[in-house]
């Protein structure tokens, strides 16, 4: 047991009477706190009206979800929800493969291990291209391509890029030397290194990376047709503004099963290939 300069013997019970009082210290946090979010609710619209209207609001919202538009659910015509799901898959999977394309060879002028100085283009390229969202590039490319599923694939492939080319990079510059220094040895040119000494071993990498990109697309292509870029945003957004619940229901419905669907397949995908 540790002594003081006084020799008397400390205790636990006697270190935590000799620290200073937090009591103080947390009451005078907690009422802070506590004034804040107080003055937060001071511009909001919350009323004694709102607050009555709340719980009809609330069961017609919930009637409306248990009631789903079973006709525009199960539709065939191209304004239904089987056609807008197939083009939200179509524009997530197209702009993915674009990305793909033109992140292969920016993640092979990112890594440093191959291009050496150069990889600063490469870098600079790759923030340049995350450094606009999803949102505000949709919103620039419609004013040259117009309202439609091109919109959003051009944005989904552009905005990936990003992304994919910074993580290609990355398994490039971490996979195995020994090839390469091998490939060194007898003289081998920059792209035979490549095709013999580097892309077999970043293949299955950039497959995984490239579908787990198309997992987040799908659902950047929902919520790309908010700004008319094609799929289900644009009926989405349309029945949020109309309060039509029933109509809101079928798409979240579409969603739910299009997000889990996905992910389960590309999950399974993933793990074959890793």
């Amino acid at each position: 047991m540790k002594k003081n300069y006084s020799g008397e013997r400390l205790t636990v019970a006697i270190q935590l009477k000799r620290q200073p009082p937090k009591w103080i210290y947390n009451t005078l946090l907690t009422i802070v706190v506590f004034i804040l979010v107080i003055y937060s609710f001071s511009g909001t619209v919350i009323s004694a009206d709102r607050l009555n209207n709340f719980w009809p609001s609330l069961r017609v919202m919930i009637k409306g979800f248990l009631n789903p538009n079973l006709k525009f659910l199960f539709g065939l015509d191209d304004a239904s929800i089987p056609y807008l799901t197939l083009q939200t898959l179509a524009i997530a999977f197209a702009g993915t493969l674009i990305a793909a394309i033109f992140a292969l060879p920016i993640g092979f002028l990112s890594a440093r291990n191959v291009t050496g100085k150069a990889s600063k283009i490469g870098e600079i390229i790759l923030i340049a291209i995350r450094t606009f969202p999803e949102i505000i590039l949709a919103l620039i490319l419609i004013r040259i391509f117009g309202i439609g599923a091109l919109t959003g694939t051009l944005t989904i492939g552009i905005h990936s890029v990003g992304m994919l080319g910074k993580l290609f990079a990355e398994s490039i510059e971490n996979m195995d030397r020994g090839p390469i220094e091998a490939l060194d040895a007898v003289g081998a040119n920059i792209w035979q290194k490549i095709r013999y000494g580097i892309f077999p071993q970043v293949l299955p990498d950039f497959l995984s990376i490239t579908l787990y990109r198309f997992d987040i697309n799908v659902r950047s292509a929902t919520i790309l047709g908010v700004v008319s870029a094609g799929g289900l945003g644009t009926p989405l957004i349309f029945a949020t503004r109309e309060w039509d619940w029933p109509t809101l229901s079928s798409i979240l419905i579409a969603i739910i099963i299009m997000v889990v669907s996905v992910d389960i397949i590309s999950s399974k995908l993933r793990e074959k290939l890793v």
